[in-house]
């Protein structure tokens, strides 16, 4: 495959990290977007200089020089749209959570089986330059044997998809963590193997009444050790920090500020003390210069973007993508099962809060 033509499907937000993406990629090109709003694909199409859009999907699929179409949709629009779109003979990029509920996750992977093109589905915290780095340190082994992982995700009560009442997690299962708990899901299945949930808790500490919790502390069991997932809607900033666990030594990385922080074994005594605290803040600094080089002189990637680089190079060979069909109905079925929990501890709580009433 020479070069790539892609269409995106859905031009809200979500789309503007995509589009950017693929204007990075060498050999591929946006030739056509769609969304049900016409004025919106319209003024997309603008913007980006896209030579085409569409209303209807099905007439954007009649369009025979494409090569991807790119899902940006709301998730439990995703199985019925990749699914037309494979049928069609296209390859087919998703964004997460690939669906909503396992059974739909299911239809894409055996649609995939079946028509034998490629999905990929947009796993992008873990193509974050910190996590990549993360990710080699584990596998070099200087973290030894990793047993616990732990991943905070913080967002404060400004939070888009929160103050929106009509946005379309709110109708859903575990309402705004339903769209963002894939995130520590996949993160913890990437480094512990994969997970189940084993305890929910939640807590409503906001003002929006049509949030029925905003706090969420949730355990997940794995096969190489536990997970921890915590995520609020009430933080004074917006926040990602990843806490890895090894044997030999604790990996502390902040995604937003893409920093790591390497902690070693260690004596406890005064001298190693102040000499740990130089050499963690010394590691913060070269971090935070690397970091700063790579945007002065263009070289930053973000999840998004570096995702969908390996992607279309993988297509180009025909390779795997980096994450596929299988991996996003794996981290779907323990979505699923995790907002279940979320609505029993909702209604759990809010039982106990009219029994203190």
């Amino acid at each position: 495959m020479g070069g790539l033509d892609v269409a995106i499907v859905g031009c809200g937000f979500v789309a503007n990290d995509h589009l950017k993406a693929w204007d990075r990629v060498h050999k591929a090109r946006v030739v056509a977007v769609c969304d049900v709003n016409e004025v919106v694909a319209k003024k997309t199409a603008k913007l980006w200089k896209i030579p085409k859009n569409y209303k209807s999907f099905s007439k954007m699929l009649e369009q025979r020089n494409i090569d991807v179409i790119d899902i940006c949709t709301p998730p439990h629009t995703h199985a019925s749209l990749a699914v037309q779109a494979m049928k069609s003979n296209f390859h087919v990029l998703v964004e997460k959570p690939m669906t909503m509920t396992a059974k739909d996750a299911e239809k894409i992977v055996k649609c995939q089986k079946v028509t034998g093109m490629k999905v990929g589905v947009i796993h992008n915290w873990l193509f974050e330059p910190p996590v990549l780095e993360a990710t080699s340190l584990v596998d070099k082994g200087h973290l030894g044997e990793v047993i616990n992982v732990e991943v905070e995700a913080l967002k404060s009560k400004n939070d888009a998809m929160v103050v929106n009442e009509h946005h379309w997690c709110h109708k859903f299962p575990g309402g705004r963590f339903s769209e963002m708990l894939a995130h520590p899901i996949y993160l913890i299945r990437h480094f512990l193997g994969e997970p189940k949930a084993s305890d929910v808790s939640v807590s409503k500490i906001g003002d929006y009444p049509w949030m029925k919790s905003d706090e969420l502390c949730a355990t997940f069991e794995a096969r190489k050790g536990l997970g921890r997932a915590y995520a609020s809607f009430n933080a004074s900033r917006d926040t990602i920090f990843i806490n890895l666990y090894g044997r030999e030594a604790i990996l502390k990385v902040d995604v937003v500020n893409a920093t790591i922080n390497m902690l070693p074994k260690r004596e406890i005594s005064r001298f190693n003390r102040g000499f740990d605290a130089l050499r963690q803040a010394s590691q913060l600094t070269k971090s935070t210069m690397k970091n700063v080089a790579k945007i002065a002189f263009g070289h930053w990637l973000s999840g998004h973007e570096r995702y969908i680089e390996f992607f279309a190079e993988n297509l180009m060979s025909d390779g795997e993508p980096p994450i596929t069909a299988e991996d996003g109905y794996k981290t779907v079925k323990v979505l699923e099962d995790t907002c279940k929990r979320i609505v029993m501890a909702e209604q759990k709580d809010n039982r106990n809060a009219d029994i203190d009433s």
